[in-house]
């Protein structure tokens, strides 16, 4: 096993390791959000810095790989292996010599220790980044052992896949079922969202400059990242939900996620909640609420008024009631075929 303290340290210089560049300006006017399937990265704090996917045709397109990239204003250090798109918000550093994504990953880590002198009014500008001198283990000859941080995190990756490989297994078991009946072949009726969820209430406005740095996941109205849009430690003056749905009542306006765990919600979101569903329902019913998305937009946010009366379809029994045993086996059926294609995947890859 690889142990950090049983190496030597030195300093250097992100200019002396890294060509250091900003991305290019991207027109908004040109970018099409909904067909789009190039990376756009931004300097966001979640989600890789990924910010969606765009059809853009530009020279601009970032195709050397991998590269870090790092939000001028957020200071968050990410690892790119893909092509994608970025703006003048973001440096973009390319290594002077081939290094793998691993090695990437370890000088990241790095690179985080600084973040906390960074901020809106001191930004990590392409100058800075240069001048940024950062921690790394060395070799024989004093200069940066790479070799070491990619065996370091190879050892670490794999270590999380068998935990992942025992997690997906040992759920596999559990959705076991029987083969489904197909949803085509199901009959369906409308039912209001109240008479679904026994609780129903929206999050607490927390402002950003109000955070306080924690584990708690801060779900907001992003359409990525299961909602989640930072992690806070706030105590007072917050809401806090578990084992629920969140749905966007603005910005994503719709979009839907479940939450098998504790999380603070903001006012964009409301809770839907039945203490009698079980987390296969629960992710059956997601699916089925974020086809609201079709009906609402920025110009017509979802109020609480407006989600109490909205109407699902879902499928029902012989009584004409929602038939949540099938929706239970249904989505069983559909966890164990994506775990099924992990695995797979998994063994493949090694």
């Amino acid at each position: 096993m690889f142990n950090l303290r049983d190496r030597e340290w030195g300093e250097f210089k992100i200019g002396d390791l890294f060509n250091v560049k900003i991305g290019q300006a991207i027109d908004g006017n040109k970018v099409n959000l909904i067909e789009g399937k190039t990376a756009y990265i931004t300097r966001k704090e979640s989600n890789n810095g990924l910010d969606g996917f765009i059809d853009y045709r530009s020279t601009f397109l970032n195709a050397e790989s991998p590269v870090i990239t790092i939000g001028n204003e957020t200071a968050e250090p990410f690892v790119q292996t893909f092509p994608f798109f970025t703006g003048t918000k973001v440096n973009i550093l390319s290594a002077k010599k081939a290094v793998s994504s691993q090695a990437l990953l370890f000088v990241v880590q790095s690179m985080k220790m600084h973040k906390s002198k960074y901020s809106y009014s001191f930004t990590i500008n392409s100058a800075r980044a240069k001048k940024q001198t950062i921690l790394l283990p060395i070799a024989d000859d004093g200069k940066p052992d790479w070799q070491f941080m990619e065996d370091y995190i190879c050892e670490r990756e794999q270590g999380f896949v068998q935990q992942y490989v025992e997690y997906a297994e040992n759920l596999l078991r559990e959705c076991n079922v029987d083969e489904v009946v197909p949803l085509r072949k199901k009959a369906w009726s409308e039912f209001v969202l109240r008479d679904i969820f026994t609780t129903i209430q929206r999050g607490k406005r927390l402002k950003t400059a109000d955070h306080k740095k924690g584990h708690t996941p801060y779900v907001s109205s992003t359409a990525f990242n299961n909602g989640v849009d930072a992690f806070i430690s706030n105590q007072d003056g917050v809401r806090r939900f578990n084992n629920c749905l969140t749905i966007a009542n603005s910005g994503s306006v719709g979009k839907t996620f479940y939450h098998p765990y504790e999380l603070v919600a903001s006012d964009h979101v409301t809770q839907l909640k039945n203490s009698e569903f079980n987390q296969y329902v629960y992710l059956f019913l997601t699916s089925i609420i974020s086809r609201l998305e079709e009906k609402y937009s920025f110009n017509r946010e979802m109020n609480d008024l407006r989600i109490k009366r909205d109407k699902l379809l879902l499928p029902v029994d012989d009584s004409g009631n929602p038939d949540w045993a099938y929706m239970e086996q249904y989505a069983k059926s559909i966890m164990r075929k994506q775990l099924q294609a992990y695995l797979a995947h998994i063994v493949y890859s090694q």
